[in-house]
């Protein structure tokens, strides 16, 4: 429609038009270096799932630049590591297994001019190979009867057989501890003045199940925390309480409603994320209409498209 149809002149469109443009959220910065891009993830409403009561935001760590929250870990580790002087340019890091970690260790590795090593029995999945092979990752396979604990011990000793290499180990928490924290800053910050009712996050390992809430709870002790846990796996060292609960969500239900955000929202997400929308839902009636919900979304959808009967990836790293 012309500004003579509306009745508005060319100067009020475009006035209007540039107003319209000054309220759109802008780029938060310039970045130089691909790795400043790590964390500062958005909240997103989704409001066609949440319907009446409580708003439920997802946390949308899949924008990290692999796909995963893992970047903030690996950096995390990695940086620390490059500024102590412990590695430098030339040198190798080693790891085990193929997993969201060592694709981020993978993407990371390169931009401070090191390489990644990877040690991983034959039967773990090839889902993520494509992206270890796009970052330049050389892989060691081991014999298929190898554990997870054997292909640690491998890549822990081919480490120590030089001076230029470290062993990473992507799950340790005491390595990543100010990310949790990290996190649970930036969920408050979005958030403004609305109050946290209830945080939701899939269990791999229980760091952020423990860790982010923790934080969480020093300025909303009252809220609930969930943990989804995609299969019938336990977690004995993860305390529940009143406010705090584990809840297993089946792979089936998990990529049902990842389907459904993906047709109702317009976003695809992975299993992980789809289990806590799943809890989320779950836990609505419990938390007051005022009061948010955060769902994290660990990593990136697109990766799991055509691995959806892979039973492999599913297989999660124990809790530290």
């Amino acid at each position: 429609m012309t500004a003579e149809a509306t009745g508005e002149s060319p100067a009020s469109t475009g006035d209007a038009n540039r107003h319209a443009r000054s309220e759109e959220p802008s780029a938060r910065f310039n970045a130089s270096r691909i790795h400043q891009l790590i964390g500062h993830t958005p909240l997103l409403k989704l409001p066609h799932i949440s319907g009446e009561g409580p708003p439920i935001l997802l946390k949308m760590e899949n924008l990290n630049p692999s796909g995963s929250i893992r970047d903030r870990y690996l950096s995390e580790i990695i940086i620390r590591a490059v500024e102590a002087g412990e590695m430098r340019e030339g040198d190798v890091l080693s790891m085990a297994g193929i997993d969201d970690c060592s694709v981020a260790a993978a993407f990371l590795a390169p931009r401070f001019g090191l390489s990644l090593e990877i040690f991983a029995p034959e039967r773990e999945s090839r889902r993520l190979l494509p992206l270890l092979d796009k970052y330049g990752a050389n892989i060691e396979w081991l014999p298929d009867e190898y554990s997870w604990s054997d292909a640690i011990e491998e890549a822990a000793s081919w480490a120590r057989r030089a001076s230029n290499r470290m062993f990473v180990d992507g799950y340790r928490r005491e390595a990543v501890r100010h990310s949790y924290g990290t996190v649970a800053d930036e969920i408050l910050e979005a958030l403004d003045d609305r109050s946290l009712g209830a945080f939701i996050t899939s269990v791999t390992t229980g760091g952020a199940y423990d860790e982010v809430s923790q934080e969480l709870r020093q300025t909303h002790p009252e809220m609930y925390v969930g943990g989804a846990v995609l299969g019938q796996r336990d977690f004995p060292s993860l305390k529940e309480g009143d406010k705090s609960t584990l809840h297993h969500v089946s792979m089936e239900e998990a990529w049902s409603v990842r389907d459904r955000i993906a047709r109702d929202e317009g976003i695809l997400i992975g299993p992980k994320g789809a289990a806590s929308v799943a809890l989320a839902l779950e836990l609505r009636k419990q938390v007051d209409e005022s009061e948010a919900i955060v769902a994290l979304n660990p990593d990136a959808g697109q990766r799991y498209l055509g691995w959806e009967g892979d039973t492999v990836f599913q297989k999660e790293r124990k809790p530290r």
